[in-house]
């Protein structure tokens, strides 16, 4: 018997409960070790024992959650199958067990990393609060979206001007279209706050 797991390299543990020879990484069954009782047993006593094992094993914590996380990534691979322009999170959905918030288009992935390259999270927290608490109904959008209209308002609010367009068409990779649609969203989020606190 190795004493390495094949498939990742893990420690190989035996489970006495199971009788099984497992890694202890990833939870892959490499061998079984049958026990066939003490010498005097019977041997009607050892098959009924076996059969008694099989049909009630114990339960391995190790395998059911290699079990679990095989059915969360074939269900989270079902989602970005023939769909190139997708990444789906798998560490994060292992970690938290549920798809919330994993999914992402290149798009959004590229718009998270010029965001971060020009320092711009902490004004779009700021915008993303804003909008959170006064026009929930418009963060219903995509990632990129999301950010940028956060950031049109943030920019509003704060300097009291509407950025530039090739600014936050470059920094958030979406159209001038979808910037023009933003600007009267955003322009509609401020008014709602404005004519509030009067």
């Amino acid at each position: 018997m190795t004493e390495k797991c094949p498939l990742c390299g893990g420690i190989l543990v035996w489970d006495y409960q199971t009788g099984e020879v497992i890694c202890s990484s990833c939870g892959y069954v490499i061998d079984k070790i049958y026990y066939y009782g003490p010498v005097n047993e019977d041997e009607n006593e050892a098959i009924w024992r076996e059969v008694r094992m099989r049909k009630n094993p114990k339960r391995n914590p190790s395998i059911h959650r290699y079990r679990y996380h095989l059915k969360l990534y074939h269900e989270a691979y079902s989602y970005v199958k023939n769909k190139p322009w997708l990444e789906i999170n798998y560490e994060k959905i292992f970690e938290s067990g549920k798809m919330i918030n994993t999914l992402k288009s290149h798009a959004t992935l590229e718009a998270e990393k010029n965001i971060s390259s020009k320092n711009l999270w902490r004004t779009i927290y700021e915008g993303l609060k804003f909008i959170e608490k006064n026009y929930p109904v418009a963060l219903a959008r995509s990632g990129r979206g999301k950010y940028a209209l956060a950031y049109i308002v943030s920019t509003y609010l704060n300097h009291g001007k509407i950025p530039d367009i090739k600014e936050v068409v470059n920094t958030f990779n979406i159209s001038e279209t979808s910037y023009r649609r933003l600007v009267k969203i955003a322009k509609e989020i401020v008014s709602i706050k404005t004519t509030i606190s009067r």
